[in-house]
């Protein structure tokens, strides 16, 4: 389900590209651990590009539309990696997955679809044809 190899975007198309920190802690045994994980999440559909900062930190560019942060810790945390629970961490992270929600599940802004609704309102707005020149208390009464 998660795993596709990472496509590259035509430039006509708008997308909502996002790059985020993924802070894991450092176990003991594993010199690649880091790595291995960004291995994971290259492979994953709407994931662009992954680099290792750090032994222990992530920096994530993906598509919201195809895949959101929480999605790639819950793949992260299902492979068995452990991502940090510091106070700071775990606030960033829920804020992310807040905003990305909200621009998932909200409506497409499209121009055209203002730009035709803008001009039937205009239309309904603007008196035109055939109308009756009585003030409306004389139209109510004949």
């Amino acid at each position: 389900m998660f795993f596709h190899r990472a496509r590259r975007y035509d430039e006509t198309v708008p997308e909502k590209l996002r790059q985020r920190s993924i802070w894991l802690t450092e176990p003991s045994q594993d010199p690649d651990y880091a790595e291995s994980a960004a291995e994971l999440l290259r492979d994953a559909l709407g994931v662009i590009s992954v680099q290792v900062v750090r032994s222990d930190h992530l920096l994530v560019n993906y598509n919201v539309r195809e895949i959101t942060l929480q999605i790639l810790e819950s793949l992260l945390t299902e492979f068995g990696y452990t991502l940090r629970t510091s106070l700071v961490c775990r606030t960033m992270r829920a804020l992310c997955y807040y905003v990305e929600d909200i621009e998932c599940t909200s409506r497409k802004h499209d121009q055209a679809e203002c730009t035709r609704d803008a001009f039937i309102t205009r239309y309904l707005r603007k008196p035109h044809g055939c109308q009756d020149r009585r003030p409306k208390y004389l139209r109510r009464y004949l």
